[in-house]
């Protein structure tokens, strides 16, 4: 127990410091730009990334589960080859998204003013991409703390010091400027973690010869990246649904929402960081009581940390929404109740989704995110039209209710495990 609370604390810590700098560039960017600047910065950043999908779905997961596979057998060759082939991987379709989101712009699928912000935007593909695949790798060779740092604490602190420096100086920013600010820390924030997994990987990695099972690999990708591309669907459509149907400023506003319910999450985040590795070596060595036992302990400490930035956002979120975004994002509270249900529910059922990906289960995983995503495409299409940014957050937390139960009873029927939390005390078998 004390070495997941050790390493969790660690991992947590990271990502809390990671979360809060969002929290203040995002309370940076609603200020200075205002309700449809912030509004067309956050839609165009969600159109990237649902066009950079297809470069990283499924990818951290498998690369995680492949990693520390490897290395628990030593088996150098493949570890070698995996590592190779990921990146590949990602700059062959990174540049094939670029290339059509290109030839989009002179069709003119896009509006003017998005079509400005999306030529500079969709460099953040492949850079992101590679940031994600290095991370990865870094989380499967059981370094979860490295892993966090180039992305979630650099890239931040880079963005948040040239913003902060933009308003010293006096200069009037836009949201294309901000999106330029991004790219430059996504530069040097890559230049880290390649330095940090040159510093990792060991000499046996090194030196061996490169071995592939690009079969095997593609194979369990495709239903992973499936996973990935629905769970992200199931998120990023609220925004482009209401950049498109409602408007800037209800973008802006379920952004805000959006920013806040990400505390609530920040437990399960970390857990699912450190307890992934372990879940695939425990279940590769048949050590079920030793995976239940670290699931029933993970969830409890989700729901310990979570718990009471739920009921601190429910009772005292309008006033800090208002302290903190300004009196015009006010309106984002009746948005942020609704998603702390869904975030509520999505603690206590535990890393159901952490779990189907570890036991080669994705499958499972990919229908009930499929079931969720129909659900609330139909609720996106239904409830925005009459009730813009609180419709797409019902539409949201729905289907994070829905996937996380049926997730849940797949884990128990497959498994046997139980993800869900069900006390403070556990009884081994």
């Amino acid at each position: 127990m004390n070495s997941l609370v050790n390493r969790f604390l660690g991992v947590a810590g990271l990502q809390v410091i990671s979360k809060g700098l969002v929290a203040v560039s995002g309370v940076i960017f609603a200020r200075y730009l205002g309700p449809v600047e912030y509004g067309r910065y956050a839609y165009v950043m969600s159109i990237v990334v649902i066009a950079g999908l297809p470069v990283v779905a499924g990818l951290p997961n498998l690369l995680v589960r492949e990693v520390a596979n490897y290395h628990l057998v030593e088996k150098w060759g493949m570890l070698s080859g995996v590592i190779r082939w990921s990146r590949w991987h990602i700059l062959k379709l990174s540049s094939l998204i670029v290339g059509l989101m290109i030839l989009g712009f002179y069709c003119g699928i896009f509006d003017s003013d998005v079509m400005e912000l999306l030529w500079i935007a969709i460099w953040l593909i492949p850079l992101r991409g590679l940031l994600t695949q290095q991370g990865a790798i870094l989380n499967g060779l059981r370094r979860p703390l490295l892993s966090l740092l180039p992305m979630q604490i650099l890239s931040p602190i880079i963005v948040i010091t040239l913003v902060c420096l933009l308003i010293f100086l006096g200069v009037d920013y836009k949201s294309k400027d901000i999106i330029l600010i991004t790219i430059v820390a996504s530069f040097f924030s890559f230049l880290l973690s390649l330095i940090l997994l040159s510093l990792v990987n060991k000499k046996e990695i090194k030196k061996s010869n490169a071995q592939y099972d690009k079969k095997s690999w593609y194979a369990s990708l495709f239903p992973l990246a499936l996973v990935v591309i629905i769970t992200t669907f199931n998120t990023e459509l609220a925004v482009f649904f209401l950049g498109w149907l409602g408007g800037s400023e209800s973008v802006a506003f379920f952004k805000v929402a959006m920013q806040a319910t990400v505390l609530i999450s920040l437990s399960l985040s970390s857990v699912n960081t450190v307890i992934m590795p372990n879940v695939a070596r425990y279940f590769k060595q048949g050590d079920k009581e030793k995976t239940q036992e670290l699931l029933t302990k993970s969830v409890r400490l989700s729901v310990f940390v979570s718990v009471p930035i739920i009921l601190l956002l429910l009772f005292f979120g309008d006033y800090l929404i208002n302290l903190l975004f300004g009196a015009e994002y006010v309106e984002a509270y009746s948005i942020l109740v609704v998603l702390c249900v869904g975030q509520f529910v999505n603690i206590f059922m535990g890393s159901v989704g952490a779990v189907l990906y570890m036991t080669h289960n994705e499958k499972k995983a990919l229908k009930s995110l499929f079931i969720a995503l129909v659900i609330n495409i139909v609720l996106l299409v239904l409830l925005i039209p009459s009730y813009l940014e609180t419709g797409a957050a019902i539409a949201t937390s729905s289907s994070m209710i829905i996937w996380n139960i049926l997730m849940a009873k797949e884990v128990k029927i497959l498994t046997g495990f139980k993800t869900w939390f069900s006390g403070w005390r556990y009884h081994a078998k």
